[in-house]
């Protein structure tokens, strides 16, 4: 095990979790630190908001400044407080499919299934500023076939980094509670149901 450990060291946790997703897992909540932690799931969160104003017209509004700007600065708030409910709610889910994890340990592995948003965000930042005509809303700039094809790229990379975080979010949640990747999945669906009724509710009322 430690010799597999110092494997995954070597090649960096942020590209092993995309080869060796179970080991590096292991390995991050065995030897790094909260901040490490945080830090990684910082990170994720602003690429996610950046991905937040795909296809929006904020660039009507704003500068690419001001909207890199607003994406950073929520990103503190929208970490810690979207990172706690949902380690809050797979920790429950998963106990009730038999999981032995506790919330410490969910909280951590959430803020780590953040990194493949990390692989993209050069992307992302590379797309909003040299060709906004394709990732914002702007009727007054008209597209090219480069935009169009630089709109499929990154449209292909932000589906592979959706898909590939919520598989870790599965493998995640199997290695915290100790229990199979079936059950990780049913108790990830188990959330997004729970989550549906309530929205469902909420505007019913």
């Amino acid at each position: 095990m430690e010799q597999q450990m110092q494997h995954v060291d070597d090649r960096h946790t942020i590209l092993s979790i995309a080869v060796k997703p179970r080991d590096t897992i292991q390995y991050v909540l065995q030897t790094k630190n909260l901040p490490y932690f945080i830090i990684v799931g910082l990170i994720g969160m602003f690429s996610s908001n950046i991905m937040g104003f795909l296809g929006t017209s904020a660039y009507a509004q704003n500068t690419l400044g001001a909207i890199v700007s607003a994406s950073f600065m929520s990103s503190f708030l929208l970490y810690f407080v979207s990172t706690f409910i949902v380690a809050g709610v797979l920790l429950g889910s998963a106990k009730i499919l038999g999981g032995q994890g506790n919330f410490k340990e969910m909280f951590r592995v959430m803020s780590i299934t953040m990194i493949p948003y990390i692989w993209i965000l050069p992307l992302l930042l590379f797309w909003m500023q040299f060709s906004p005509q394709s990732y914002f809303i702007v009727s007054y700039i008209e597209m090219s076939l480069g935009d169009a094809i630089l709109q499929f790229v990154g449209g292909i990379f932000i589906i592979i980094a959706s898909i590939w975080t919520y598989a870790l979010t599965i493998i995640g949640i199997s290695e915290v509670h100790k229990i199979t990747k079936w059950r990780a999945f049913f108790a990830s669906i188990l959330v997004v149901i729970v989550l549906c009724a309530i929205l469902v509710f909420t505007k019913l009322v």
